[in-house]
C-alpha cells in the first residue's frame, strides 16, 4: 500500500453522479492513474488534484479528471502512452495505460491525455446513470 501524504492529492467534486461502471474496474483504473501521477509529481501539497464534473448539454457525462504538477509528457512520447509496453520507468511492464484505457472502454467510458501547459493530466468521460 502507498503512503502518501493526505495532501498531496486534493479532490474536487462539482458533482457528485453514479456511473455505471464496475466499481473495482473503476478502483484499477484510478489507482493507476493515481499511482502514474504520484511517480510524475513535485510531492508538494495538492500536487495530484482529482476532479469530479458533469458535462454535457444535458448533463448527463461524468468527467473525471486526474491531474499532477509534474514535467508533464514529452511531445515525441504522448502518441505511444496507451501502446501495450511502452514505458519510461525500468521497472514498469508498459501495460498500465493500456489495461486502463481497455477497462475504461469495458464499461462505455473512454480514457485520454488531455495535453496541459504543465504537469499531465488523464481525463474519463462516461454516461452518468
Amino acid at each position: 500500500i502507498e503512503k502518501v501524504p493526505q495532501s498531496i492529492i486534493h479532490l474536487e467534486f462539482c458533482a457528485d453522479p453514479e456511473v455505471p461502471f464496475d466499481r473495482s474496474h473503476l478502483n484499477q483504473v484510478m489507482w493507476n492513474l493515481c499511482r502514474n501521477a504520484l511517480r510524475h509529481c513535485r510531492r508538494q501539497d495538492a500536487s495530484i488534484r482529482i476532479a469530479v464534473d458533469v458535462i454535457g448539454n444535458a448533463g448527463n457525462i461524468v468527467k473525471l479528471d486526474v491531474v499532477d504538477d509534474g514535467p508533464g509528457v514529452p511531445l515525441v512520447l504522448r502518441n505511444q502512452l496507451f501502446e501495450p509496453f511502452f514505458t519510461t520507468v525500468s521497472s514498469g511492464t508498459g501495460l498500465g495505460l493500456y489495461i486502463a484505457r481497455e477497462v475504461c472502454e469495458v464499461n462505455g467510458a473512454t480514457l485520454e491525455h488531455v495535453e496541459t501547459p504543465a504537469g499531465t493530466q488523464f481525463t474519463i468521460l462516461c454516461q452518468g446513470a
